[in-house]
């Protein structure tokens, strides 16, 4: 396997590549993939389909793939589900979708990808979908948020271990279980599950842009060891932690939107 020698970006239930394509076997990932032609025409291949294309490519959840570049580099957007499932509800993500998308809109999502690592905000990634699926940009996840809510990212953040329970992070919120369940969702965009596994590999990515070593990193973020931590990155992105180098950003969180 060739080096994932590119730029990282990663955010809040999302990670920006742009680079060389490291993975070429067939693997499948939690995350959706989508794919810009901007570097080059795209090779995708699942099980059923193989096909070279020059639209973006979307692969949906635990889809089995592999995705290849004839051109030096590729863009890649990994997104959590829950982000994206309002916009592609039209698409059957069962399996993957190519769109063909007006020269003007390509070149709205061309101009957002290109812009500086240090520009892009905590929302960056979900803003690059809502430029693919304009019709949900005022999907809720740009609402101003519960100062609750708030108040329970910000304890997530400054939390050393991030191994929590649901009592433990409702806790002074006033809120009943199933009540905090859905408002979190409703307003954070994922489950708190979900937002504590993105909030985890996160840190990990972290530890190891910092050049500590995988086991390091694993316990830094709550990672019983470093085989869980690999498998869970190798679950949700399709690679490991050790293909990854360290030109890796990390957005700054905003809860307060």
């Amino acid at each position: 396997m060739s080096d994932w020698a590119g730029e990282l970006t990663v955010g809040l239930g999302w990670v920006y590549y742009n680079g060389p394509v490291g993975d070429t076997e067939f693997h499948q990932h939690y995350a959706v993939q989508i794919c810009f032609p901007f570097s080059g025409p795209l090779h995708i291949e699942t099980q059923t389909e193989n096909q070279i294309v020059e639209n973006i490519l979307v692969v949906g959840s635990n889809v089995s793939h592999r995705l290849s570049s004839p051109s030096p580099t590729a863009q890649l957007l990994y997104i959590e589900p829950n982000l994206v499932r309002k916009n592609t509800a039209r698409l059957n993500m069962a399996q993957m979708a190519v769109l063909d998308l007006p020269k003007t809109q390509m070149e709205s999502i061309k101009s957002a990808l290109n812009i500086a690592a240090t520009e892009r905000g905590p929302n960056y990634g979900r803003r690059i979908a809502n430029l693919i699926w304009p019709h949900n940009s005022d999907c809720d996840v740009f609402l101003p948020i519960d100062p609750r809510i708030s108040q329970t990212l910000a304890n997530i953040e400054a939390a050393e271990n991030l191994n929590l329970r649901l009592s433990q992070v409702i806790e002074g919120s006033g809120l009943s279980a199933s009540r905090f369940r859905h408002l979190f969702s409703a307003q954070v965009g994922m489950s708190l599950k979900s937002y504590l596994l993105w909030t985890k590999l996160q840190r990990a990515i972290q530890s190891l842009a910092l050049d500590n070593s995988l086991t390091t990193a694993a316990h830094a973020a709550g990672f019983a060891d470093s085989a869980h931590l690999s498998r869970t990155f190798r679950r949700t992105f399709g690679l490991a932690p050790a293909d990854l180098n360290k030109n890796a950003h990390f957005t700054t969180r905003n809860h307060g939107r």
